[in-house]
């Protein structure tokens, strides 16, 4: 990340409450002027396999005009709220913006998106640890498990 921004600052831009870790480790991790925040997106789950955005709640909304932005994800599967969220946020201009997932599940797209940074390709499953939860359990494991 630090080596594609340069010396510019990069906005890091977690979606709640999944990549809360991931975001965490990140901001840590990469050197130089770094700043960040969160967004949540709710949606519509009357049926999962079609589940829609229908708002986004800056919970620390930042001006990210002329900023890399990197948008942090806990796992990518469908591609519905990831298309939604970065047309949303292309509107604002920024200098770059990039999708970055934790997991990422590109066979089970139904919308065309690609993330530009994963840190695993993983097939179908459920996953939990590292923040990810199960029925509001076992985000707390330092590690990641599939379990099922």
């Amino acid at each position: 990340i630090r080596k594609e921004s340069g010396d510019s600052e990069v906005f890091l831009l977690g979606i709640l409450k999944g990549a809360t870790c991931l975001t965490a480790d990140l901001l840590r991790a990469v050197g130089g002027p770094v700043s960040f925040g969160f967004v949540d997106v709710v949606r519509d789950l009357s049926d999962n396999e079609t589940a829609t955005a229908i708002e986004l709640d800056f919970l620390s909304y930042t001006d990210i005009s002329g900023r890399n932005v990197y948008v942090l994800k806990d796992i990518v599967t469908t591609g519905i709220i990831e298309s939604y969220l970065l047309a949303h946020l292309r509107q604002e201009r920024p200098s770059s913006l990039k999708l970055v997932a934790l997991l990422d599940r590109p066979e089970a797209r139904t919308t065309e998106v690609r993330t530009d940074h994963h840190l695993f390709k993983v097939g179908e499953g459920t996953f939990v640890g590292y923040g990810l939860e199960f029925e509001g359990r076992l985000g707390n494991l330092s590690h990641i498990a599939r379990v099922g």
